[in-house]
């Protein structure tokens, strides 16, 4: 797929835009479905066709969205995708005043992650799920300088980064032949203790 790397973000106004808790949870929808207009999102996420039209609309101006012109519009339904640059927001590019407003965004996302693992463990064990059967959880405790958690960041997204790069359509899309293939949800989170 050859997708590109992440925008770095430089201006603090992107930084609340994107982190507002419907968008969110819309941006989340869509990377699971692939493509979707903004009525099968808004019934994901529990809001009305227009008030999620908005946000997609919204989202696009940010660059982390975009129309997907390969899927099949029905009147005046439009599709959309993730945009294959996305956004990458760090306090270093948006300045040290920034934290509180990347804590929100990160508040936000950490509670979407978690409530699909949430939505996971309370789906129930299914013995013939060869991809639930495939789940995994890790965590680590490490001393870090500044520099090695700048540098751990880099690597996770570099890897994380290839196997997007290289994965392929779900089992909806996917040719018999492939091996078949589920959307994983897989995020990390590195932060100091207390």
């Amino acid at each position: 797929m050859d997708e590109q790397q992440p925008r770095r973000v430089a201006q603090v106004g992107v930084l609340k835009s994107f982190s507002h808790p419907l968008r969110l949870r819309l941006y989340y929808a869509l990377a699971k479905r692939g493509s979707a207009t903004a009525t099968s999102l808004a019934k994901d996420v529990g809001t009305t066709a227009q008030l999620a039209f908005y946000h997609l609309s919204r989202m696009a101006e940010l660059g982390v969205l975009e129309e997907d012109d390969a899927a099949p519009a029905r009147g005046r339904e439009r599709y959309w995708k993730r945009s294959t640059q996305g956004l990458s927001f760090t306090a270093d590019s948006l300045g040290s005043d920034t934290v509180s407003d990347m804590e929100v965004l990160h508040r936000g996302q950490a509670g979407i992650h978690f409530e699909h693992l949430q939505e996971f463990f309370a789906s129930g064990p299914d013995a013939e799920d060869e991809f639930r059967a495939a789940a995994f959880g890790s965590d680590i405790v490490l001393n870090l300088s500044r520099a090695e958690v700048d540098l751990l960041r880099e690597q996770l997204t570099e890897v994380l980064l290839r196997f997007r790069d290289n994965s392929r359509p779900t089992d909806s899309a996917a040719p018999a032949a492939e091996e078949a293939t589920r959307s994983m949800f897989v995020f990390v989170h590195a932060f100091p203790m207390r």
